[in-house]
Order: structure tokens, then C-alpha cells, then sequence
């Protein structure tokens, strides 16, 4: 097979793949790459054809890829290794699974066609999904416990109620108004449990203005603290969303993103677009991710399994409900929420369809 630029029926084939291909010249210049690869690299096509493969790895950091090429050689068998550490040039570090191949072009010299599938990722979804499922039973016992705690307490409000319209003395009242608002402050709450209670409702919607929206809203609450950066793909098309609800999904990663922050802090907006991504048993050709990047203090080891589960926080002024009920509405949108977190700060990623998705082989 020809991976060189110019044969475009392999290249439409090789852009299916999930795993990113590379192709490399004798002298170790880039010739050919597929979407995932641009995807893995943060770069575009054009800017990595010419390239010398060493300018994509980190040069601090040891990197399994570059050693390999080293004594690749001109052997003419494969070379494959599973669960290797790969370091880019950015920073960015993952586990992979590759293999570098000997082949031969049309024009008989000799290339070197370079696969990576990344673990980390797929772990990650495989993990979310796992979690989402335990959310929603989760989430259906919060519901049933709701329903029967609603029911006495608006029989409880309604006798407050009753009882302040026979009291004269307004010191007695004091007491009512009390039973009152703290039946509201319950009922509010347990409301909030619940989630999105209303249909969703698909309109095209541009995401850039979904998060500007959200911005403003920081900006308004939190300027003093809060420097807000953005990072947006302004070629990203529209997708079929309800605006309302992604603006509250959003907004409460936001928020939870400020919550961590102890003092004064960045919150980065990172929007980019992704091909054939795979969520539950469905592949969607286009995916818009969006990136909400903090540098506060992390997510705590002992929530890191459970942060999308109801009533789950290690916050004091913390409900526990802001990141389920974001986690709730992507998933309606045929969505999931990913997260990356350390010490330095934490990167929560929620992946959107862009189109109708296809079952997944």
C-alpha cells in the first residue's frame, strides 16, 4: 500500500483508523499522516509532512519510538511493543501500543510506516461508561427516595402553612416561616438530585457561543480571581443540542473547576474536533471536545472513581450534584465526560456528537 500524499484512495481509508498512522522517509521525514495522527499531535497535516519524527517527541523524556527507530534499521521485520510510555514534545504523556513496519512504495524507495494505538484514552471512556452505568442506578434510587421524601413534606408545608394563618402573635409566625423555608430548602435540593427534569430539545447551536455565554457569566462573578484563557477551533460546525441544558452542563464543570482553585487561578475554554469517536456501542465519524482546564488543586485519590456519583464532594460548601447532573445531560446528548487530574490542576473533557453516530464493530 502507497502512503504517500498523493495516493488518496489509501489515505480516505487509512483516516477510518482509529490507531495514527505515520509514515516516515529514509531520513526519518514525515511523508504521510492520517487523521488520528493529526488528532494525537495537535498539528495539521501540512505542518507535519517534512518534519522529522524526533520534533513530535520529547527530547527530556526517554521515548521508546525514537529508540526503536535507532535500531530498526533496514530490517525488514515488524517491530511491535505494548504498553510503552510516549512523551510528545508538549508535555502531554500516555501508554501506547505500537509497532513500526518496513515498506515499499510505488517508486520502489524504501518508507517506514509507523502505527500508534493509545491505551490511556480508551481506558478512560471504558472507565466513564462503567461509572455512567452505576450512576444511573445511582441516580434511579435517588429518584424513588426523592419521591417518597417530597410527598410528606409538602403535607408538611401545607400544615405550616395552615398553622401561621391561626396564629395572632407574630413571634409565633417567626417559627412557621421557619418550618417553611427550610420544606422549600429541601425541596430544592432534592429537585436539584433529580437532575434536568425536562425533555431535552435539539436545536442547531453553535458551541463557541454556548461557552462565551458561560464566560460572561465567570466574568461577572469571579473577575477579581478567575483569569478565564480560550483556545477555540473556529471551524468547529454546528451541532444539534438544547442550548439551555448544555450551558448548565457546563457551567457547573466551570464552577467546579473555580471551587478548586484556592485563591487566584486560570480556567482554560479548549475546543477541538474529533473523528470516529466510539461512545457505548456507538462510533460517531465527528465529535466536538471541548476542554475545561483548571489549575487548582486536583481531584482527591478517594473520589477519583465516584466524582460523577450523586452527593459525592470533599468540598464544605459542596453539594456533590454539579458534575452528575453535567455527566447527565452530556450523556442525553449521546455524550461522556472524561477527566484528567493531578496536583497541578484538572482537564475535564466533554465529547459531543457532531452527527449521527453507527454501531461499533
Amino acid at each position: 500500500m502507497n502512503f504517500s500524499h498523493s495516493d488518496k484512495t489509501a489515505g480516505r481509508i487509512v483516516d477510518t483508523l482509529n490507531s495514527s498512522i505515520l509514515c516516515l522517509n529514509k531520513d526519518w521525514t514525515i511523508s504521510y499522516v492520517n487523521f488520528a495522527a493529526e488528532e494525537l499531535f495537535s498539528r495539521s497535516a501540512t505542518s507535519l509532512y517534512g518534519k522529522n519524527i524526533n520534533q513530535l517527541f520529547s527530547q527530556v523524556e526517554l521515548n521508546t519510538i525514537t529508540d526503536k527507530l535507532d535500531a530498526f534499521g533496514g530490517d525488514s521485520f515488524a517491530v511491535t511493543e505494548h504498553d510503552a510510555k510516549i512523551t510528545l514534545v508538549n508535555g502531554t504523556t500516555f501508554s501506547a501500543d505500537y509497532s513500526i513496519y518496513p515498506i515499499e512504495s510505488t517508486d520502489n524507495t524504501e518508507q517506514i510506516l509507523i502505527e500508534i494505538k493509545q491505551l490511556d484514552w480508551q481506558s478512560k471512556i471504558t472507565r466513564e461508561e462503567f461509572t455512567n452505568l452505576k450512576k444511573q442506578a445511582s441516580l434511579q434510587f435517588a429518584q424513588g427516595m426523592a419521591h417518597e421524601i417530597k410527598n410528606p413534606l409538602g403535607g408538611i408545608r401545607g400544615a405550616a402553612q395552615l398553622l401561621e394563618r391561626e396564629l395572632n402573635e407574630p413571634k409565633l409566625r417567626q417559627y412557621t416561616e421557619v418550618i417553611i423555608n427550610e420544606v422549600d430548602r429541601l425541596t430544592a435540593l432534592i429537585n436539584n438530585m433529580l437532575g434536568p427534569n425536562t425533555e431535552i430539545v435539539k436545536k442547531s447551536i453553535n458551541i463557541l457561543e454556548v461557552l462565551e455565554h458561560i464566560r460572561r457569566l465567570m466574568m461577572a462573578a469571579e473577575s477579581s480571581r478567575i483569569h478565564i484563557k480560550i483556545d477555540y477551533d473556529p471551524s468547529i460546525p454546528e451541532l444539534m443540542g438544547d442550548k439551555r441544558q448544555l450551558i448548565q452542563a457546563l457551567l457547573n464543570i466551570v464552577q467546579n473547576a473555580a471551587q478548586s482553585i484556592d485563591h487566584q487561578g486560570v480556567i482554560i475554554f479548549k475546543t477541538r474536533i474529533g473523528r470516529r469517536f466510539t461512545v457505548g456501542q456507538i462510533t460517531h465519524p465527528l465529535v466536538v471536545q471541548v476542554d475545561i482546564s483548571d489549575n487548582g488543586n486536583g481531584i482527591a485519590e478517594e473520589i477519583k472513581d465516584t466524582i460523577f456519583l450523586p452527593m459525592v464532594t470533599n468540598k464544605a460548601e459542596g453539594s456533590g450534584l454539579g458534575l452528575p447532573i453535567a455527566q447527565e445531560i452530556v450523556s442525553r446528548h449521546g455524550g461522556i465526560i472524561l477527566f484528567e487530574t493531578s496536583p497541578q490542576g484538572t482537564t475535564f473533557s466533554a465529547i459531543l456528537p457532531l452527527s449521527l453516530g453507527t454501531n461499533a464493530p
